[in-house]
């Protein structure tokens, strides 16, 4: 058995200790869900695909097909439990991009080299807002971000201590930076944090399941949506739950 064998062995095993939810504590966030990050005609995708033909088809079959009803499902239950959802986001409010950290500012710079737009949009644009088949309702917050995790540059954790929330589960886009970066974030607040594996990806299967792994191996849970539901579901109605 490799190195690599051995420790993914440990991971898994750390993975299924168990973890309860109380709908009431728990707080769904949706990570970078816009539209310039799940639709291709913006210059998130239109870079890597100018780049390297192709690449980012898989991604974004991902995000249709696997992300967003997963997301989908996710929302429908956190709803209907009464629970805290927040999304965030990522834009320049100066519209030009001089306030965002130079990570991101180098995005800009690669996308006006080879398409001649800037990556990150203007807070507000078309495709800075979530996309459509995730729209938040009234009363659920998008965070505007100007960093890969939420809890550096937003209100966030203010508003999840004032609401008594005490687990989170974190989904969107992309798995290895701002999706992991979040739900480290929170890990490291003291929060139950849960990665939701069919609820996140990036622009490789393989660092996505790395990203998941290397999160797991030390700050929380992986978790599918279907498995997060029941535990939601189970909190709700545990009379019900006892008796399937």
């Amino acid at each position: 058995m490799s190195e690599h064998e051995q420790v993914i062995g440990i991971i898994r095993a750390k993975n299924q200790s168990p973890i309860e939810l109380d709908p009431r504590r728990t707080a769904l966030i949706v990570v970078d869900m816009q539209r310039y990050f799940t639709q291709p005609a913006f210059p998130f995708t239109q870079v890597f695909e100018t780049l390297s033909p192709g690449s980012s088809a898989g991604y974004l079959k991902r995000v249709r097909e696997t992300v967003i009803p997963s997301i989908q499902g996710l929302l429908r239950c956190f709803r209907a439990c009464g629970s805290y959802v927040t999304f965030t986001a990522v834009g320049t409010e100066a519209g030009d991009g001089r306030e965002l950290p130079c990570w991101l500012r180098s995005f800009d710079e690669l996308g006006l080299a080879t398409v001649g737009k800037r990556v990150w949009p203007p807070v507000g644009d078309p495709s800075w807002q979530i996309d459509d088949a995730l729209q938040p309702l009234p009363g659920e917050t998008v965070l505007n971000k100007l960093s890969a995790g939420t809890f550096a540059t937003t209100g966030l954790e203010q508003r999840l201590r004032h609401q008594g929330i005490e687990s989170v589960a974190v989904t969107g886009v992309s798995s290895d930076v701002c999706v992991a970066t979040t739900a480290r974030e929170a890990a490291d607040r003291g929060f139950k944090t849960i990665m939701v594996s069919d609820g996140c990806t990036t622009l490789s299967e393989a660092m996505h399941h790395a990203s998941l792994d290397t999160f797991n191996i030390a700050f929380g849970w992986v978790r599918s949506a279907d498995e997060v539901i029941a535990l939601m579901e189970r909190a709700s109605h545990p009379a019900q739950a006892a008796a399937r």
